[in-house]
């Protein structure tokens, strides 16, 4: 896919509530696309003024202030997960459309309030999930789809990286984050198990703190099974040292397999992150689908769908509903790990 430089996509009108790390990725990714940003909002106000300068746009320290606005059409929540439910429910009972950066929340509860807030209000609640938006992992979904791999039977992947950039952030406070790596990372996984093969019933799960010195998890393990006897294994951890992400999907007629893991070289004599679909028939044949050249876009890519959904007047994907369906999923993660036994989904 490509994405034209500076395109203006919309007139719909935009601010970003939380200007960390992933709320800055979030205000560049709008400027790209050449969306309009009416404000940036964060408590840190030294932060929030220099980027706002940048941007060329106002800024508030407090959400409130940013939600009073009658020009303001779209909100993208980044703030640490402690505030997600709050600050969305907010925005939508002020008629503002959400995105907000997964995990949706901290637990199931504060999910299913965000998924009512959006049906009270007529706007509509989409889960950051940038994942569904990388090449490899888009060109999976079109060979499942198309039957390729015949009637999807197991899948299993995992996710994760070495730690080092949450270890001394909120990411690793319970009361700010309401979970560690699986809630993390593991819901971006989760979110493309359900995007390939639907809803699973029961879960058995297995959380541990087993390195770093921290209150939550820094490996989890999860295993899922449908109605109809359909399984997925998910591994997520802060100790996987090599990185990012690699899933396989296995089929009555073949396999797909979504490989992000490490680095590779390209013609260029550059490393880049590994972007590779594999297609294997039953009888051992291959088709390689390698993106690893295409330059990163898949913030671009999904705001753009977001605006486009918006303004066509459907659902954007991955929806409020996907986003505490995945909560539930890890969820379930933790409470059988805790009591030691498989539990039912909702």
């Amino acid at each position: 896919m490509h994405l034209p430089e500076g395109e203006n996509v919309t007139d719909l009108s935009f601010a970003v509530i939380g200007c960390g790390s992933f709320g800055s990725r979030r205000v560049n990714a709008l400027r790209k696309i050449g969306a309009r940003i009416v404000c940036l909002v964060d408590i840190n106000e030294e932060m929030v003024s220099k980027m706002a300068r940048d941007v060329g746009c106002e800024y508030h320290t407090d959400y409130r202030e940013a939600l009073k606005r009658k020009n303001l059409d779209c909100v993208v929540v980044a703030t640490p997960n402690k505030f997600h439910a709050p600050i969305s429910v907010a925005a939508m009972d002020a008629g503002k459309h959400v995105l907000c950066e997964k995990p949706l929340a901290r637990n199931p509860e504060e999910a299913r309030a965000m998924v009512e807030a959006a049906k009270k209000n007529g706007v509509f609640l989409k889960t950051g999930s940038n994942l569904r938006y990388f090449s490899n992992v888009r060109k999976a979904k079109e060979l499942v789809e198309s039957g390729t791999i015949g009637k999807p039977l197991f899948v299993r992947g995992w996710i994760g990286h070495d730690g080092k950039k949450v270890l001394h952030t909120w990411n690793v406070d319970r009361e700010m984050a309401g979970g560690g790596t699986v809630l993390d990372n593991g819901a971006h996984i989760l979110d493309l198990f359900r995007w390939f093969m639907g809803d699973f019933s029961v879960c058995t799960g297995h959380v541990a703190t087993l390195h770093m010195p921290i209150e939550v998890e820094d490996n989890g393990m999860g295993i899922f099974r449908a109605e109809d006897g359909r399984m997925a294994f998910i591994q997520s951890s802060w100790t996987e040292w090599s990185g990012y992400m690699y899933m396989e999907m296995y089929g009555s007629e073949g396999s797909v397999i979504i490989d992000n893991r490490g680095e590779k070289a390209v013609n260029s004599g550059k490393w880049v992150v590994t972007s590779t679909t594999v297609l294997t028939a039953k009888d051992g044949s291959r088709q390689i689908f390698d993106y690893s050249a295409e330059p990163p876009q898949s913030y671009e890519l999904e705001l753009k769908d977001f605006i486009s959904c918006v303004e066509g007047g459907h659902q954007p994907m991955a929806s409020g509903h996907d986003g505490m369906k995945v909560v539930e999923m890890v969820q379930a993660i933790y409470e059988s790990s805790r009591l030691g036994r498989a539990v039912k989904l909702r």
